[in-house]
């Protein structure tokens, strides 16, 4: 009876033992954080054992503690916290810059941008990984062919390379007795292409030149000629050219006049005349004997009278003055 009661006592001290010291499970993982390998290679974890962590690849620690234990079948709380690696901006590198629109985090990506007249090499992108951005583009300046020789001229300047690089200058220039056509120097572009096609080199004698524009204009001129008069003869009569005549005359004011009282005579007001006679005779007619015919004698005494009058007039006025 007695080893019987003392059999109950261990048996049950026994169940409380093993019931104190119960194993957790695998510990799980969660997040940006993951066992360590030592975890990794446990299988069992008794009371009262410990369990490591840590960031996952591409994450840092931020704060907390990477251990948890096992108490009484279940793990404590994991306070490990983590955050995304930063890779910050790629090494600069020459005429070669960056866009970053999703920023420089890890998992970011990062376009690369070469300057103007250069050419990328290598990955346009660039990732962000654990280990830093990945790939290594790089910026080659662009070049354009072998500047071409020309006909009858020379190139006179040009860059040191063989091959121009973007923003080179080939200068040309023609030799003796030859002009030269189109542009002297070309340039290489971004493109890798020159900015224009080399000049030509013309003999001088070869250059047509521009012909002249000549505007012309047209006169025309009107005489009135005097109709032609024959004689009984049928023989072909001379016209009389008769110059115009103009006869002016100008008067002055005498002074101021008074009369044996005093008193101031009115002035006698004298105006100018001018006289203009134009006379049309008509041709000189002469008879057999070349003598004056009947139209000459008439004409004379016609102007001889007009005149005679002009004067005449002009005369009578002056005597009243």
């Amino acid at each position: 009876m007695f080893y019987s009661n003392a059999w109950s006592k261990c048996l049950i001290c026994l169940i409380f033992l093993t019931s104190g010291n119960a194993e957790c499970p695998k510990p799980q993982v969660e997040g940006n954080v993951v066992l360590t390998n030592d975890a990794l290679l446990m299988n069992d974890f008794p009371e009262g054992e410990e369990a490591t962590f840590e960031c996952a690849n591409g994450y840092l620690k931020e704060q907390g503690s990477e251990r948890i234990t096992c108490t009484s079948g279940e793990w404590s709380t994991l306070k490990l916290t983590c955050k995304k690696k930063d890779c910050g901006a790629p090494r600069k590198m020459p005429h070669l810059s960056y866009e970053f629109k999703e920023g420089t985090l890890f998992g970011a990506s990062a376009r690369a941008i070469c300057d103007k007249g250069y050419q990328l090499m290598g990955p346009s992108y660039r990732q962000c990984y654990a280990i830093g951005w990945s790939g290594r583009p790089r910026c080659k300046v662009v070049t354009c062919d072998k500047p071409p020789e020309i006909m009858h001229g020379t190139i006179v300047e040009k860059p040191g390379k063989e091959l121009p690089e973007y923003g080179g200058v080939i200068q040309y220039s023609c030799n003796e007795g030859y002009t030269l056509i189109g542009n002297k120097s070309i340039e290489c572009t971004e493109d890798g292409e020159y900015n224009s096609l080399p000049p030509e080199c013309k003999d001088v004698y070869d250059i047509l030149l521009k012909p002249t524009t000549i505007s012309t204009s047209s006169i025309t001129t009107t005489s009135t000629v005097p109709p032609t008069i024959r004689d009984v003869n049928d023989i072909l009569l001379k016209p009389t050219t008769i110059s115009t005549s103009s006869i002016t005359t100008t008067s002055s004011v005498p002074p101021t006049i008074r009369d044996v009282n005093g008193i101031l005579l009115k002035p006698t007001t004298i105006s100018t005349s001018s006289i203009t006679t134009t006379s049309t005779v008509p041709p000189t007619i002469r008879g057999r004997n070349n003598g004056v015919g009947e139209h000459d004698t008439n004409a004379a005494t016609e102007i001889a009278a007009v005149v005679g009058s002009g004067i005449g007039t002009v005369i009578s006025k002056n005597s009243i003055t």
